[in-house]
């Protein structure tokens, strides 16, 4: 039997070290409110590519500060 739990729980997307976004939610104050965000895309194998951060990345672009996972940006 294959524990993908397991696999699933140690993922991390390739860009989270860099990402000014993971920096600030996990630094944050207000990191109860955000870091659903981090379950859903940064630390999800099968939802990470749909990230709004990761897609600009991908592309070789670069991503506003404020820009959440979801598209949504971040009222600072």
């Amino acid at each position: 039997e294959i524990n993908t739990a397991g696999d699933l729980m140690s993922f991390k997307c390739k860009h989270m070290k860099g990402c000014s976004m993971y920096n600030f939610i996990t630094t944050s104050v207000r990191i109860i409110q955000l870091q659903p965000f981090l379950n859903e895309y940064c630390m999800n194998a099968e939802e990470y590519k749909e990230c709004a951060r990761y897609k600009i990345k991908e592309k070789g672009g670069k991503s506003p500060d404020n820009l959440l996972p979801n598209g949504k940006i971040l009222k600072i």
